[in-house]
């Protein structure tokens, strides 16, 4: 029997995952236990109340991206009280959290500042991992989310959450763990324990099915992904790239790792047989996947 789902078309067609993560430095993070449309944050009944400070903090903040979060359905974390927690991903962490007690106090809180604040000199922030489970947004989610989020719970209730749409139903279960930003593809549950031991101890868990760290445009994630695998790094701050010059869909990235920088030539080109991408969708689209390429030797093998 063929394949019914857009994540298992996707495995079945020996998708890549890398390069494919949300590009998001910010994440304003919204507790909200109702269940959720398929637009889960436009289409809450709160949203009325607050559309003209989340229009603002889209303007004012950049890279920045809102997800409803829960523990469950019907049940808030803290009862009659609503978390927001604002966190900035990438190198310079930072998180903040309000408790409110009602959605119409999410206009008045300092989003913008609380992202433009000094990264903290202690200890980064514990890993928060978000799970997307919003089926009506895709089945994929549902079907294979809420198993691996329930195995977060498990493994560390105050860490996990279900979330919404995090993009790449393709990639379903999905999860995000923040505040580095490593954005993971067709996770298991099984996998949760090393997954959240390994994000713990300042290390990625499992290169093969991470899609990138959120905080970079897709052409570094890539380019810093083909650098990890080839050198074996796994520590969360072991490599970083940036964009040198951009020209006609290709992108000269610089990577840097151990002190040392190599330029990689990336660009995208097809993989295989177009399939349907979302389970809410019979349009067959073309699989793409980066190719990464050397400039000179290259790093060496690991």
């Amino acid at each position: 029997m063929a394949p019914a789902f857009c994540s298992q078309l996707a495995r079945s067609h020996d998708v890549s995952p890398v390069g494919t993560a949300a590009e998001a430095a910010h994440w304003l993070l919204i507790e909200d236990p109702s269940p959720w449309g398929a637009a889960a944050v436009e289409d809450a009944d709160w949203f009325a109340e607050v559309q003209a400070a989340l229009a603002h903090w889209h303007d004012s903040v950049p890279g920045l991206r809102v997800q409803l979060i829960r523990r469950g359905l019907d049940a808030c974390d803290t009862p009659n009280r609503r978390r927001c927690i604002a966190v900035r991903a990438g190198e310079r962490p930072g998180l903040r959290e309000w408790s409110l007690s009602g959605y119409e106090e999410l206009a008045a809180l300092p989003v913008p500042q609380a992202f433009q604040a000094p990264a903290s000199t202690e200890d980064p922030p514990d890993p928060l991992v978000l799970t997307c489970v919003n089926g009506r947004r895709d089945a994929c989610c549902a079907k294979w989310g809420r198993p691996v989020a329930r195995a977060a719970t498990d493994t560390a209730s105050d860490a996990a959450w279900q979330t919404s749409h995090l993009g790449g139903h393709r990639f379903a279960p999905t999860a995000v763990v923040l505040p580095h930003g490593t954005h993971y593809a067709w996770l298991r549950p099984d996998d949760m324990p090393d997954l959240l031991a390994a994000h713990r101890t300042g290390h990625i868990y499992d290169l093969d099915r991470v899609r990138g760290a959120v905080h970079r445009r897709r052409p570094v994630q890539a380019a810093c992904l083909a650098l990890r695998k080839r050198l074996g790094h796994t520590a969360l701050g072991a490599v970083r790239g940036e964009i040198e010059a951009t020209r006609d869909e290709r992108w000269a990235v610089r990577v840097q790792a151990e002190g040392t920088s190599w330029t990689a030539q990336v660009r995208q080109e097809p993989h295989g047989a177009s399939f349907p991408h979302s389970c809410e969708s019979d349009e067959a689209k073309p699989a793409l996947a980066w190719r990464v390429d050397w400039e000179g030797a290259g790093p060496p093998d690991a």
